[in-house]
């Protein structure tokens, strides 16, 4: 809940956020995520990307999708985040992917057939035309993101900078045997982490891209999204 402002707020709503209008913006975030929590809803596991890339892995939001939504029911189309990551001497281009499930296996699945629709010449074509004219001058690498998300601009110019980060949520043996952090829950995780990393394995043989995997192991699904529905209800109800 505390990355819901940084991530279905606008720039200018964050900059102007305050205690004398928290309760106007945090409403005004909320809307951006849902209004009617629904099981197959997937806004949780892209507040999840969003947190993970800016957090853990340098990246700067190029566009956040929940801002673009015109009613708080609709579902977020197209890549579940766009950011740009700092290099040694360049910058790569992050094109997320959130999965919100409870089994691994379908996550993966269902993450694997999003990357392959998004190398398709309309997906990305009309990707482009919509990221572009959201981008903003302040953005890291503004000039390189504008000539690079440009129509006249190659599809492939793209995917040379792109790393597709894939967030998984599942429902982990390890994560509901433990009682308390051991080497063997620890070990249980690395298990898990390996054998849900193994099953992109023949993908990445027929594609050569970058995949930054991110897992999110639960103890159950359900209760994660009730607690955060509770909590999101709080800020819709109304004054």
């Amino acid at each position: 809940m505390q990355w819901l402002p940084y991530a279905a707020l606008s720039q200018e709503d964050q900059l102007a956020f305050g205690m004398h209008n928290y309760r106007e913006f945090i409403s005004r975030a909320a809307f951006h995520v849902y209004s009617k929590k629904d099981e197959s809803r997937g806004e949780v596991g892209e507040l999840l990307l969003h947190q993970a890339c800016i957090q853990y892995h340098n990246a700067s939001p190029v566009i956040c999708k929940l801002l673009l939504k015109t009613s708080p029911n609709d579902v977020v189309k197209g890549f579940d985040g766009v950011f740009v990551v700092p290099t040694v001497d360049d910058f790569e281009i992050w094109l997320g992917e959130a999965k919100f499930y409870s089994s691994a296996g379908d996550a993966v699945t269902a993450a694997i057939k999003s990357i392959k629709d998004h190398f398709l010449d309309s997906f990305i074509n009309a990707e482009k035309a919509m990221i572009i004219g959201h981008i903003t001058k302040d953005t890291p690498f503004y000039d390189d993101l504008i000539k690079i998300f440009r129509s006249q601009t190659s599809a492939d110019e793209l995917f040379k900078k792109a790393v597709f980060p894939v967030l998984i949520t599942y429902e982990s043996k390890a994560v509901k045997a433990v009682t308390e952090i051991t080497e063997a829950f620890k070990l249980g995780l690395q298990s898990e982490a390996t054998e849900i990393s193994s099953k992109f394995a023949g993908f990445l043989k027929t594609k050569k891209i970058k995949i930054q995997l991110i897992l999110v192991p639960l103890w159950e699904k359900k209760l994660l999204l009730d607690a955060f529905d509770k909590r999101l209800g709080s800020h819709i109800v109304g004054p």
